[in-house]
């Protein structure tokens, strides 16, 4: 029971720690995933450097009005969306009156090919800003100064941006004096391309405004943020499911100290009350102290002749026989001069005189009965009757019993008094203590103990007969069973134990102390 209420107090005391570290964890998990999908969401670029997404927009308008430019229909550079992001210049191009989209932007954009292999921003708008330039590079335009001018100036354009970031106007409107553009010949050159690439975006001239774009740190941490976004979930759920173990856990270790409450006031009533060697001693003492009174009242009584006692009524017969009360007045002066005042009034005061003579007789009462019972006046003055009512007859063991008597009585007593069984459920230290010690069995008691009556310090114990207690006793021998008994582990499932060998038990400092385990089977 030491032990299981340990081990319930630890469990008590670590497991909030564990709770603590656990919710700890929880909330950093939740907040890092935070951070990062608000980074992912909310990332925004400085004005002048371009996300790789605002870049891609950037380079496809300028694109877009150069061929509308280059094949005479400027009105559709209106149409274009290049104030958002590329998605939204991609669906205002899907009606692709110039089959800008479909022969253009969807080969190299939408397929993505040409980026394979790049790892940096500036790598993927020079290889996109190349990639255009060759597709726009067709013999009509080579062949006609005007229209390759033009095409010169977007390519200086679009590497200017690519390497300082400077916005890119509407070359087609400052070269406006130059040739319609051919568009079979676009026709062409876009005919000869398949290779789609998914190529970077750059902001509008006309509006400086950012907006959010994929980069290398939100494609690094958005997989990041998704792992520990699950992770808080997961912990989240094992958190739950611990707060329920643990509560009820709490709800049957809370059963468990009220059944102990409700049992220990009959503990604490046995703990008040004299242990068995405590009522030995005092009685031992009160032995010692009788013994001890009465051996100085012996000494007293031996000196005291024997007939002291007995012959006190005798003399009553001796008090007729005096014929001549005259002649022991003449021969004895000195008692004459004790009773002269009452001699001189009677005749017969003589004869009286000699019932006072056993005075020694109460000599021996007057050890024990205080010498104030005698009479005021003389002994003549007072009848027989009234002396023998003033002095109670008192009756008194032997001198030579009166040590052998108490303690015999007491120690008849004391047997009587201590209980040969006990009652106990486990050992602790190497022994039982009396404290744990109950005369009755109780519904966890696990030993009894047989005191030895010839040897009141001598005691025997085994294994309760009791088989309701015998599978609590085998799912905690650890602590209830190894200390106090010898036995080989089960290899199978097992209900009852049986007693081979009754240990042996010897009486020290208030515990009775193990001398010898008790040897035990399982069935």
């Amino acid at each position: 029971m030491i032990r299981k209420r340990l081990d319930f107090t630890i469990r008590i005391i670590f497991h909030p720690l564990h709770s603590t570290f656990m919710r700890i964890a929880l909330y950093c998990a939740l907040l890092f995933a935070g951070l990062l999908s608000a980074n992912t969401t909310h990332a925004q670029t400085e004005l002048g450097k371009p996300t790789l997404d605002e870049a891609k927009t950037q380079i496809w308008c300028a694109t877009a009005r150069f061929v509308y430019e280059d094949t005479g229909v400027p009105n559709l550079k209106s149409t274009l969306r290049c104030d958002g992001s590329l998605s939204a210049f991609e669906n205002s191009i899907k009606a692709d009156k110039q089959s800008v989209y479909s022969r253009l932007y969807k080969p190299l954009e939408g397929r993505g090919a040409i980026y394979n292999g790049l790892t940096t921003d500036p790598a993927r708008l020079s290889k996109l800003t190349t990639e255009i330039i060759n597709r726009l590079k067709t013999p009509a335009r080579t062949n006609d100064p005007a229209r390759m001018q033009r095409l010169t100036a977007l390519e200086a354009g679009l590497k200017t941006f690519v390497e300082n970031g400077t916005p890119l106007g509407d070359i087609g409107t400052s070269l406006a004096a130059e040739e319609t553009a051919d568009t079979a010949a676009l026709t062409e050159t876009v005919d000869d391309s398949d290779v789609g690439v998914a190529l970077p975006a750059g902001t509008s001239v006309s509006s400086p405004r950012t907006y959010a774009a994929e980069s290398t740190m939100s494609k690094l941490f958005a997989p990041i943020a998704l792992v520990f976004s699950l992770l808080s979930l997961v912990l989240f759920a094992l958190q739950r499911g611990q707060i329920r173990a643990l509560s009820a856990r709490a709800e049957r270790h809370r059963g468990e100290l009220e059944t102990v409450k409700l049992a220990a006031p009959g503990g604490g009533g046995s703990a008040k009350k004299l242990t068995p060697e405590l009522q030995r001693d005092i009685e031992r003492m009160v032995e010692q102290r009788v013994a001890a009174t009465l051996a100085q009242a012996r000494p007293a009584a031996q000196n005291l002749p024997p007939k002291s006692i007995a012959p006190a009524p005798s003399p009553a017969p001796t008090r007729p026989a005096a014929p001549a009360p005259v002649t022991p007045v003449a021969t004895s002066a000195p008692v004459a001069s004790v009773v002269a005042a009452p001699v001189a009034s009677t005749s017969p005061p003589p004869i009286r005189q000699e019932a006072p003579a056993p005075p020694p007789a109460p000599l021996a009462e007057a050890i024990i009965a205080p010498p104030a019972v005698l009479p005021a006046g003389p002994p003549t003055a007072a009848p027989r009757d009234d002396f023998d009512s003033l002095v109670p007859p008192v009756q008194l063991p032997a001198p030579d019993t009166w040590g052998a008597v108490a303690p015999l009585t007491s120690r008849q007593e004391d047997q009587a008094a201590q209980p040969s069984r006990y009652y106990v459920k486990v050992p602790v230290n190497g022994g039982f203590s009396d404290y744990d010690l109950q005369e009755q069995p109780q519904h966890d008691s696990i030993y009894e103990i047989k005191v030895d009556a010839q040897r009141p310090e001598r005691a025997t114990f085994r294994v309760t007969s009791n088989t309701a207690v015998h599978a609590y006793a085998i799912q905690s021998a650890q602590y209830s069973l190894r200390e106090a008994c010898r036995y080989q582990q089960p290899t199978g499932p097992v209900s009852r134990i049986v007693t081979d060998e009754e240990g042996t038990l010897f009486k020290s400092n208030g515990a009775w102390q193990i001398e010898q385990k008790a040897a035990i089977h399982f069935e």
